[in-house]
C-alpha cells in the first residue's frame, strides 16, 4: 500500500495478513505475550509508515505548508514523534494539539449534541435524511 500512487488508506490487506499469520501459529504462540506484543508493534508501525508516507506525498503534491494531526489517533505517541521527525525532513510544518485535546471525534460530536439539546435545539433528529454516499 505504501507504494501505491494514490492517497487512499485501507488496511484490510494488513488485517488479512495478520489473521493468516495468527492462524498459522501454534496455539501456544498465539497466546504468548511476546507474540501479541510483537504483532501489535508491527501492525502499529506498518500503519504509521503508510499514514506518514501518504500524507507527506499529498502535502508535497498539493504544496501544503502545514499538516494538522487531530482526533483520537493524534494521541498516539509513536505517531506524533515519527510524524514530527519526517515533517522536519520534508520541511512541512507539523501541528498537533496537546494529548489532552486529542479525543475521539465521536466524543466531540456527542458533546456538541448534548449542548444543542440543553438549548432545546435538535429536537427533530428523526427527520434527518442520511446519505452515506455523499462526496466531500
Amino acid at each position: 500500500m505504501i507504494h501505491q500512487k494514490n492517497f487512499d488508506f485501507s488496511f484490510s490487506g494488513l488485517k488479512t495478513a495478520v489473521l493468516y499469520d495468527f492462524k498459522n501459529r501454534p496455539p501456544k504462540i498465539r497466546k504468548s505475550k511476546e507474540y501479541i506484543r510483537a504483532i501489535a508493534a508491527e501492525i502499529q508501525q506498518a500503519i504509521i509508515d503508510v499514514f506518514i508516507s501518504k500524507t507527506l506525498k499529498a502535502a508535497k503534491e498539493y504544496r501544503a505548508k502545514s499538516i494538522i494531526l487531530g482526533g483520537g489517533v493524534a494521541a498516539n505517541e509513536k505517531l506524533r514523534k515519527q510524524f514530527k521527525v519526517q515533517s522536519l525532513k520534508s520541511k512541512v510544518k507539523f501541528l498537533v494539539p496537546p494529548k489532552k485535546f486529542c479525543t475521539d471525534n465521536a466524543t466531540m460530536v456527542g458533546i456538541t449534541a448534548f449542548f444543542h439539546h440543553l438549548k432545546g435545539e435538535g429536537q427533530n433528529w428523526q427527520k434527518i435524511l442520511v446519505n452515506a454516499n455523499l462526496r466531500i
